[in-house]
């Protein structure tokens, strides 16, 4: 059984009713132990809103939602909503509610979870809180039910510990079971009734086993992904993907065989991913972390994640106005040697090299054991970069790997070059050289005739990638556009132009140096995300994408709303969305508990 079978055995009522995560008035919610002190110890996956009314105010603060409360803005996003409304609306007669009323119902903790029995099928729950809006949350449970008094299925109630549960048996083609139940303001619904049952006694104080707060994986995580003591994020996360399989292998012999695999690829030490996201959290409008929990000593697979720390000041080539800028220490020597260990084990002594040798870097004549490997440094940067004027083919990357020697990978480069000429180009550019990979490039309809060349040329260059590679600052790189690989030619010529000296890059480099801890980070990022805002704005109000809005908008309700709310409430001034938008940065830690990941996006005041 799989996740995506179970959800779809749910009725539909219930799974819009589980899956909503709106606004709402804040409200005296009723004081029950949290989620992770009620389901129990074996849980394998949860996904919480802690409190969806304290989500609601804290998305404000956030840039999309000021944006949304814009006076430039909000006559636009009025109208999207409004039709969005109008669309919810039709089906009102089915639902029994309004979008703004949907959209109010959960109150506090939103919570969804997979429970993994020793025995039978992994059991699905979900829990409501639905304070002051119990009663349209009632209607909603009103209808669903209403569908499968309707159907085959048996209903039964029982009464558990003072609260009553509603059962149905024999639920969609698989025989399920679903069980109800409403206590404090809160409904909360199962596939497995026994589950929901230790739910209740565990929510009275009377059920004395294991919760998930108890969890070894889950409290490690949890206590991973907190910057502060005072820091309480609005969503967390927990997936413990090996005993997700295990359980559904006590099912489905398929899964047995895979699981059986784990131990011979080091798998069976991850332990457990999960995190925390914390809006309107201090100077961050957002804070974002990720725990993925590993046994040590690491074997196999996880034997390859080498990470590694050290110097994280963006290259001297590196363009100034870069979109983004990630960097990261990986050993890479040591991580080819565990992949060729494992994959050997099933394969053969060899079979990776031979692999290699034959179908990928065989025909450019290239050792990678003996030429290649052996040069690397370890340090790997990924640059991406918007090419102006914008097309849709604006947004370019490059991918560096740093050098030990230059001279070994020249001469490597020049080999493949000379065995492959018919599709590389050698090119030169402020008297550097680099090769470009030729491409083949698909007929333009109407390109024989005047009209055909106006709109290529109204296009600009071609959306296909035009890969280029060359031995740049130490570094070999290869980029998607050879716009990027000259850009990175200028600003080697000139330091001062370098992202390095720039004071927003200084800026998140401060912080995420803060955020650290004091540990040596194995990756740290860098993201602008006005220029890919820009690239979108530019885009979305060209003469091009206008008209293939208004065509798309005959056929398309919701095109046709969009073209219809664009043309009474016209995008304003880049400039107003422009300062909304705040950089921001990650951070990578590789330590005896695992690898962290740690993301932020800073407040424009």
């Amino acid at each position: 059984m799989t996740w995506s079978t179970s959800a779809r055995r749910v009725p539909a009522f219930l799974v819009i009713l589980l899956c909503i995560i709106g606004s709402g008035v804040s409200t005296a919610l009723a004081k029950r132990p949290a989620a992770p002190e009620l389901l129990p110890e074996n849980t394998v996956m949860v996904l919480s809103v802690v409190d969806a009314s304290d989500l609601s105010k804290r998305f404000m603060k956030t840039a999309l939602g000021r944006m949304s409360q814009d006076p430039q803005l909000k006559p636009l996003v009025g109208h999207l909503y409004g039709s969005l409304s109008d669309a919810v609306n039709e089906a009102q007669e089915q639902v029994g509610l309004s979008l703004p009323e949907l959209l109010a119902i959960p109150q506090g903790e939103l919570t969804i979870a997979l429970i993994a029995p020793k025995e039978g099928r992994p059991a699905v729950v979900a829990l409501l809180d639905a304070g002051n809006q119990l009663s349209n949350a009632r209607k909603l449970i009103k209808r669903a039910t209403d569908e499968l008094d309707k159907s085959d299925a048996k209903k039964s109630k029982e009464t558990v510990a003072g609260t009553k549960f509603t059962i149905y048996d024999g639920v969609g083609p698989q025989n399920r079971k679903l069980a109800i139940f409403e206590k404090d303001s809160t409904i909360c619904a199962g596939s497995d009734p026994e589950v929901l049952k230790q739910i209740v006694a565990a929510w009275d104080g009377k059920e004395k086993s294991a919760r998930l707060v108890d969890n070894d994986a889950f409290a490690t995580i949890m206590a991973r992904c907190r910057s502060s003591k005072d820091e309480r994020p609005q969503f967390i996360w927990f997936v413990n993907p090996i005993e997700i399989m295990r359980s559904i292998g006590r099912q489905d012999s398929g899964a047995r065989v895979a699981i059986a695999v784990l131990p011979a690829l080091g798998l069976d030490g991850l332990e457990g991913i999960g995190g925390t996201v914390a809006l309107d959290a201090g100077p961050f409008e957002s804070v974002a972390h990720t725990h993925v929990l590993l046994d040590s000593p690491r074997a196999g697979v996880l034997k390859m994640i080498a990470l590694k720390s050290g110097d994280t000041k963006p290259e001297p080539w590196v363009p100034a106005d870069a979109a983004s800028y990630t960097t990261f220490h990986w050993d890479i020597q040591k991580s080819f040697e565990e992949l060729s260990t494992i994959y050997d084990s099933f394969q053969g002594d060899g079979a990776l090299a031979a692999v290699l040798k034959r179908r990928i870097l065989g025909p450019t004549g290239i050792n990678l054991e003996e030429e290649l490997l052996p040069a690397l440094d370890g340090r790997v940067t990924y640059v991406t970069w918007i090419e102006r004027p914008i097309t849709i083919a604006s947004n370019t990357s490059l991918l560096a790997l740093k050098l030990k020697e230059t001279k070994p990978v020249e001469k490597a480069l020049d080999k493949a070059v000379g065995k492959n000429d018919a599709f590389l180009i050698k090119e030169t550019h402020a008297g550097k050289t680099f090769y470009k990979v030729k491409m083949p490039q698909p007929a333009e309809e109407g390109a024989e005739n005047t009209e055909g060349e106006r709109r290529r040329r109204r296009r600009g260059p071609p959306a296909q990638p035009e890969p280029c590679f060359g031995v740049l600052g130490g570094y070999l790189i290869a980029c998607n556009r050879p716009s990027l690989y000259q850009q990175a030619i200028v600003t080697l010529a000139d330091g001062s132009k370098s992202l390095a000296n720039e004071l927003d890059y200084k800026l998140v480099a401060s912080k995420i140096k803060r955020q650290s801890g004091g540990e040596k980070p194995a990756m740290i990022s860098f993201n602008r995300p006005e220029e890919g805002m820009r690239m979108i704005y530019e885009l979305a109000t060209s003469e091009e994408a206008q008209e293939q809005l208004r065509a798309g908008a005959e056929n398309n309700p919701f095109l046709k709303s969009l073209d219809t709310a664009l043309k009474k409430n016209p995008l304003p001034p880049f400039a107003v969305i422009r300062r909304y938008l705040a950089p921001g940065g990650a951070v990578v830690v590789d330590d005896e508990t695992g690898i962290h990941y740690m993301a932020f996006s800073l407040r424009r005041k």
